[in-house]
């Protein structure tokens, strides 16, 4: 027997998320208006985090019924998502589950009782073809870079990269100001979370947290795995392991950290010294 979520559940777990998927590459509207004017829609999905019954994706035995069906194991997701995460457990685990929902959970709290404007004021400074840097990037030297505001944006900014065809999409309420010097030099948009290159996805990406202090934060947050991640993972290109003492050097050669979906790099626990996995491309 499956321990399902009851409709008061369901009902918390759109709430709590603004009635939003909760995944932060998706994030679409779940709910809205029908034809019939006494009637609403609903693509949103309360997925479970470990499985409702024995088989299921992310099975957790040790859960309590009670547990297995209650808010803390439920994760708000459009239709297209639940199935996405259900039919590929390995690549979406509970981790990465319960990262997704306390980022949508936490992103809701901030938009909580803010008007439209509010929540988009720094970002009625930017005109088209204005140059920026951009703040927090993992990782953190790509901050000298200078991007390029493109027409056409509203409600989400597209920034081009000048030194690449590279491009960022920021939505406005993830701007926390902007700050210009002159004509000249090119204004600092600063960000509530932080931009940070996908190696999965080959793309720049939006995260909710800011980097974290001190060395680690030079490259976002470390995951720690086993030796032989990347070849389960099946992620394609040329890898190597280096140690953390030397990975400057390694950096300056012409190598690359690897990021994987959650904005994450790859770190094995060794001696004397931990190894960071680097790839031969962005």
């Amino acid at each position: 027997m499956a321990d399902d979520f009851q409709e008061v559940v369901k009902k918390v777990l759109a709430a709590r998320v603004g009635n939003l998927c909760s995944n932060p590459d998706c994030r679409a509207l779940t709910s809205g208006p029908q034809q019939n004017p006494a009637k609403a829609l609903n693509i949103g999905i309360a997925a479970h985090i470990t499985a409702a019954s024995v088989g299921g994706p992310r099975y957790d035995p040790d859960l309590l019924p009670e547990e297995r069906s209650g808010p803390p194991n439920g994760i708000w997701l459009c239709q297209n998502c639940a199935k996405l995460v259900d039919n590929d457990p390995t690549r979406f685990t509970v981790d990465l589950l319960r990262k997704w929902k306390t980022n949508a959970e936490a992103d809701a709290r901030k938009r909580v009782g803010k008007t439209a404007n509010e929540g988009v004021s720094p970002a009625l400074d930017l005109k088209p073809y204005d140059r920026v840097r951009i703040e927090p990037i993992v990782p953190r030297h790509a901050e000298q870079a200078e991007w390029i505001l493109q027409p056409g944006s509203a409600d989400c900014f597209i920034f081009q990269k000048t030194d690449s065809q590279g491009y960022a999409e920021i939505p406005g309420s993830f701007i926390e100001r902007v700050h210009r010097f002159n004509g000249t030099t090119p204004a600092v948009l600063r960000l509530t979370g932080r931009l940070q290159w996908n190696s999965v996805a080959q793309r720049w990406q939006i995260f909710s947290e800011k980097p974290e202090p001190g060395f680690g934060g030079q490259y976002g947050f470390s995951k720690y795995v086993d030796f032989d991640f990347p070849r389960r993972m099946n992620y394609a290109g040329e890898f190597a392991w280096c140690r953390e003492d030397r990975l400057s050097q390694c950096l300056s050669q012409g190598r690359f950290i690897f990021y994987v979906e959650d904005g994450m790099y790859l770190r094995v626990r060794d001696l004397p010294c931990d190894q960071i996995l680097v790839s031969s491309r962005p």
